[in-house]
């Protein structure tokens, strides 16, 4: 019987192991490498756009207190972006009367019949305040017209005139030289259910009293119960709010240094129907 020394034992057994091993690395650990690398690279991808968007493209770390930071700081100019957006929309919304006629279908004699009463109440309330009102103010007046795509925003645009109107009437200036109308700034009808504003700018120009034309100005993107409150000039029930695009005012005369002249476009807003 032939023995084998431990020794010799051991030296023999090396290259087994040293062959398992081999195996396997071969067998197990790389195609475990492989599918941790796979696995990892939705994670690195992750990381890449992450980094991108903080423009930090660079680095080999993020510091993610400061991106929780910034995270809660968004939440909270997001909070302000959406309460901005409720309040504007409270005061561009008109009157539940205004709504009906936009929203029924539209009706030529009616809205002639309207508009020209609405000329006739502030004729008399022109000569009751001693305003001059030339023709060429109620000439201005909107008419529907081949190019006018909605019709029912004359009834807006109506409501906006009498509105402005009222309100420099009621402010005392001297003369109202001209109104126009220009065609209301709408965009395509919305698909995705969204309530879509439409423009509507009215252009006037007058002359007055410095003070008067500033209260006048002053009353334009207030609502009613706004005006009343600041002891401003009078103006119709749920008057809309009126934003001022641009005004060109000047000196009148220089022998008339007080009264001034004012070329004012001003803008509505209404909810397209």
């Amino acid at each position: 019987m032939i023995r084998i020394s431990p020794e010799l034992q051991r030296r023999s057994l090396i290259p087994l192991i040293a062959a398992a091993l081999g195996a396997g690395y071969f067998f197990v650990f790389m195609p475990l490498g492989r599918k941790a690398d796979k696995l990892d690279a939705p994670l690195e991808q992750s990381w890449r756009k992450l980094a991108a968007l903080l423009g930090q493209t660079n680095v080999t770390k993020l510091d993610f207190t400061a991106l929780t930071n910034q995270f809660a700081e968004t939440r909270i100019a997001l909070a302000a972006l959406e309460s901005a957006r409720q309040e504007a929309q409270a005061r561009v919304e008109v009157g539940e009367e205004l709504r009906a006629r936009l929203e029924a279908p539209f009706q030529l004699v009616e809205y002639a019949g309207e508009a020209n009463r609405r000329k006739g109440d502030l004729a008399r309330l022109a000569k009751q305040q001693q305003v001059a009102m030339d023709p060429a103010v109620f000439d201005g007046f909107p008419e529907q017209t081949a190019d006018l795509k909605s019709p029912a925003l004359l009834w807006a645009e109506l409501s906006f005139i009498d509105a402005l109107l009222t309100a420099a009437i009621n402010a005392r200036v001297t003369a109202i030289h001209s109104l126009t109308a220009p065609l209301p700034l709408t965009t395509a009808p919305p698909t995705n259910g969204l309530r879509i504003l439409a423009e509507l700018p009215v252009q006037v120009e007058l002359t007055g009293p410095a003070p008067n034309v500033a209260k006048f100005l002053q009353t334009l993107p207030l609502r009613t119960e706004e005006i009343r409150a600041a002891g401003l000039p009078d103006v119709p029930t749920n008057k809309p709010a009126l934003f001022i695009d641009r005004l060109v005012l000047r000196k009148q005369t220089p022998e008339k240094q007080d009264e001034v002249r004012l070329t004012l476009r001003a803008s509505g807003f209404v909810f397209r129907p």
